[in-house]
């Protein structure tokens, strides 16, 4: 455990005149859960297998300044106000074309050029085992219409499920969209996770274009690499013969998820790894898992424990809505009325296989 338990004063200092903090929650198992403010990030998802040997579930940096400094600028965020790509970063609202700034070019990704995961959180509360931070954007920050005040709360319970409750609430009609963008790799990080098994609850997907955007379609994943029914592993598929793959350079995509009904919480995902003996189980009430499979990691960030992550070292199961959706009549909508409240739920639970 000490050797992963990264240092409180590596993650303090100051980011444009705010305090940056490092929050520590444990529980009754030992596990440790470690969040910066810096971005409401999760720096560290630390647990032990039935041998007590610990993990850090989640790549990433061991300080504030090299997540400042990072190519990787989603590293386990809270991401928002809209999470996923907007092509060419337009879409109207109330018949105004709205523009937002384009950070990924040609489309606005992840909130753009300040989102959330640039932003220094306001502590609310913290105590041993959960953190509550509270984020205010402006209206017109990267085009977005109206000022938009966000929390979120992190719990970590005592069977190391880590709940991540977000709610939120904007002064005029806009749209919104919040996942958080953790790295999971359950093994050894030095190591990829094309070996790691896992399980999707979706029985379609969104294929996309050559700009990464959803076409619009929901297809059947049966018969085809995307077909996560069942656990197998994550890279039995990942080079195959396939335009979707190619255009991607892996998986890049959302997964409709089967058992969304706008309200309740629902198992969504199961991701494990037989050599630590660590599973992980994805609970939500989003539509979506967007599963990413790391293809654009390049080498360029050396992270904790002086390892260089490249493609495929992680993988991400981003619970939320489409990408897109503000552009997709047949997509659940992301719209949001005027101090309507957004609110949403995902688990994040790690146990011994």
């Amino acid at each position: 455990m000490q050797k992963l338990r990264l240092k409180e004063s590596d993650f303090t200092g100051k980011i444009n005149g705010e305090e940056c903090v490092l929050a520590n929650l444990s529980n009754a198992k030992g596990s440790l859960v470690q969040i910066s403010n810096y971005g409401a990030r999760i720096v560290s998802f630390i647990v032990a297998n039935k041998k007590g040997v610990f993990y850090d579930a989640v790549i990433g940096h061991s300080s504030l300044k090299n997540y400042q400094n990072s190519n990787e600028r989603y590293f386990n965020a809270v991401i928002g106000r809209y999470a996923g790509r907007i092509a060419n970063g337009k879409f109207k609202l109330n018949g105004t074309e709205m523009q937002l700034s384009v950070n990924n070019p040609p489309n606005h990704l992840h909130g753009g050029f300040k989102g959330l995961n640039e932003q220094v959180w306001k502590i609310k509360s913290v105590c041993k085992n959960s953190v509550e931070m509270f984020c205010f954007l402006p209206s017109g920050l990267d085009g977005y219409a109206g000022d938009l005040a966000i929390t979120c709360r992190y719990t970590l319970k005592d069977d190391n499920s880590l709940v991540f409750e977000t709610s939120a609430s904007c002064s005029t009609e806009s749209v919104i969209n919040i996942t958080n963008h953790a790295f999971f790799n359950l093994g050894s990080h030095k190591e990829n996770i094309l070996k790691h098994q896992l399980l999707i609850n979706a029985s379609k997907y969104l294929p996309v274009d050559k700009n990464l955007i959803p076409a619009g379609e929901m297809l059947p994943v049966k018969n085809t690499p995307f077909d996560f029914t069942y656990l197998k592993e994550a890279g039995t598929d990942i080079k195959a013969n396939n335009v979707q793959l190619q255009l991607c350079g892996g998986y890049d995509h959302s997964f409709v998820c089967d058992d969304y009904n706008g309200k309740d919480i629902f198992p969504a995902a199961v991701l494990l790894n037989k050599v630590s003996g660590l599973k992980l189980e994805i609970f939500t009430d989003q539509p979506s898992v967007h599963f990413y499979s790391c293809n654009f990691l390049n080498g360029s960030d050396t992270g904790k424990g002086n390892i260089t992550y490249t493609k495929y070292n992680a993988l991400c199961l981003e619970t939320q809505h489409f990408p897109d959706s503000p552009n997709h009549n047949n997509f659940p909508s992301t719209f949001i009325k005027p101090h309507e409240d957004f609110c949403s739920v995902s688990v994040y639970k790690i146990t011994e296989i």
